[in-house]
């Protein structure tokens, strides 16, 4: 006698002890139930733990399993209820269609529902919706406790933040790594360093971060913005707009269902608030003369703009002659390990080959674009002129109210659909059509709210591009190529890839093109470089 073959599939949605003792409840009954029928023979019980059910993308569980029903080695499928299956009723019904097509049969134990029953569809749906409504008001009390604890001051998403470790919900100060917090804060204000130069120093001082990685601008950014470091707390930086998203958005503040909740003097500081104050008014200066193009820092012209083609890491200033007045860039990747490339024990790619870049190789090709783009200065200023003017006319600002309001429009018709079905006014096929229409409704709403903020915001970073491009060129008339244009052309530049030697792809602030420069250099032993010469100086598409 061939046996029925039969899977079963359980699922808990959060990774606590609790729940995973009730996952390992549920295998070894499955087990067991499935062993003990003489006709059935078992193929595997397939699992998820820690993960939603408002989305079958990430289950990786559930998706090996579809995969075992495509490829003929499931005939039964056992779970436990709806709920565990999936909570979003357009997944439900298109998998359990699905399965169906395949001659799969399921059976949802404890909601008494067996998809080779005439009305098993019909139920399915209803259970289905109902799961989701529950996952829906569940996500709601969720945030809402979330917010209680909030503002309370309880500690939550936070495991680990370099200089800080969370015991009971609350934040305790690591004393070694609030000794390199605070050298973090004093090199920026005190020394006038740079993210960058910051990132440098750590890592040749052999301090590691908390992931064992190399520092970078970010890292050492994200720690002179952390308020956590002068004893506040801000909470809710990210949410998603709906149970059913699938990607988080970051909280400006706007969301009222979501408040960024903030918490002064909530725990033991490691810098002083005066320090605080001080370093986020200098950020924001900082911020201020890189916007108009002018330039901070007490390290050369080109810092921050170019990077390594070959490995992606920056190019940092090195003098590599004694006693020379001009500064080459170099890769950071191959000063800190080399030319010879490998694995480092971290697991991280090191070592680069690259050649170095002399400033005035940099100059000599502004010096060619520039040539280059007087001749084109009224063409381009009408070009970007022109574009500004259709920018403004379609810009306009960008209200989530109205959208939000459609979303929480189809919920509450779903929520209706399913009275009208157990009061008989409308058929199960109905029900299917309306439930499935909502929820692609519901999704294609909350895409287009993360469309338009995306919109809007790339809308207002082109504007004022454009604006300083067009600010840029109006400048060059005035240009004198054999003059000391540094500070001009740093403003103009956005940054310069170092694909290979001897080549330069230099990309311009607002400009819709970039340029390819290949030179030649002439050196001599006592002199060092004595002539540069621009072979090419082309526009990349």
């Amino acid at each position: 006698m061939n046996k029925v073959k039969v899977a079963a599939y359980c699922r808990v949605s959060t990774d606590g002890e609790d729940q995973l003792n009730s996952l390992s409840v549920q295998i070894g009954y499955f087990t067991e139930y499935i062993s003990n029928q003489e006709d059935w023979e078992l193929i595997e019980v397939y699992y998820d733990e820690g993960i939603t059910g408002t989305s079958t993308k990430k289950r990786d569980g559930f998706n090996r399993m579809i995969a075992d029903c495509e490829a003929g080695r499931i005939q039964l499928i056992l779970t436990k209820e709806v709920s565990r299956f999936a909570r979003n009723t357009v997944d439900t019904l298109t998998y359990t269609r699905k399965l169906t097509d395949l001659h799969i049969r399921i059976i949802f134990m404890n909601d008494g529902i067996d998809t080779n029953d005439k009305d098993g569809e019909l139920r399915l749906s209803i259970m289905a919706s109902i799961a989701q409504e529950e996952s829906r008001k569940m996500s709601e009390r969720i945030k809402w406790g979330m917010k209680r604890r909030m503002e309370k001051g309880e500690v939550l998403g936070c495991g680990r933040i370099y200089g800080f470790k969370v015991i009971d919900g609350k934040l305790e100060i690591v004393p070694e790594e609030a000794e390199i917090v605070k050298d973090i804060f004093n090199m920026y204000l005190y020394e006038g360093k740079g993210s960058d130069t910051i990132a440098h120093e750590l890592e040749a001082r052999g301090i590691p971060t908390l992931k064992k990685r190399i520092w970078s601008p970010q890292h050492v950014l994200k720690i002179l913005k952390n308020d956590k470091y002068v004893g506040d707390l801000t909470q809710w930086k990210v949410y998603k707009p709906n149970v059913l998203a699938e990607k988080t958005l970051t909280n400006h503040g706007d969301n009222p269902d979501a408040p960024l909740i903030t918490v002064k003097n909530h725990h033991e500081p490691i810098v002083s608030r005066e320090m605080w104050d001080n370093v986020q008014a200098e950020l924001k200066r900082r911020s201020y003369l890189s916007r108009k193009g002018k330039k901070h820092s007490n390290g050369c012209w080109l810092s921050g703009k170019m990077k390594c083609g070959k490995c992606g890491y920056s190019m940092v200033m090195s003098h590599c002659f004694q006693n020379s007045p001009f500064t080459q860039m170099r890769c950071r990747n191959r000063i800190m390990y080399g030319k010879d490339k490998r694995t480092a024990m971290n697991g991280d790619d090191v070592g680069c080959d690259s050649h170095g870049v002399d400033e005035r190789i940099v100059i000599k090709a502004m010096d060619s674009i520039v040539s280059q783009m007087s001749d084109l200065r009224l063409l381009l200023e009408q070009e970007m002129l022109s574009e500004v003017r259709r920018l403004e006319k379609c810009k306009k600002d960008f209200d989530p109210a109205p959208l939000r309001a459609e979303i929480e429009s189809y919920e509450n018709k779903k929520r209706k659909a399913i009275d009208l079905v157990l009061d008989g006014l409308i058929s199960k096929d109905d029900l299917t059509k309306q439930t499935t229409f909502y929820d692609s409704e519901i999704v294609r709403l909350a895409e287009e709210i993360t469309k338009l903020q995306n919109v809007a915001e790339n809308q207002r970073n082109q504007l004022s591009e454009i604006e300083k491009a067009i600010e840029y060129i109006g400048k060059l008339s005035d240009t004198d190529t054999d003059g000391d244009n540094k500070e001009l052309y740093r403003s103009m530049i956005n940054k310069i890839i170092v694909p290979e030697y001897p080549v330069l792809q230099i990309y311009l602030n607002g400009v819709p093109f970039a340029y390819n420069v290949v030179y030649t250099v002439k050196k001599a032993p006592a002199i060092g470089i004595y002539d540069i010469i621009i072979n090419t100086c082309e526009v990349m598409s």
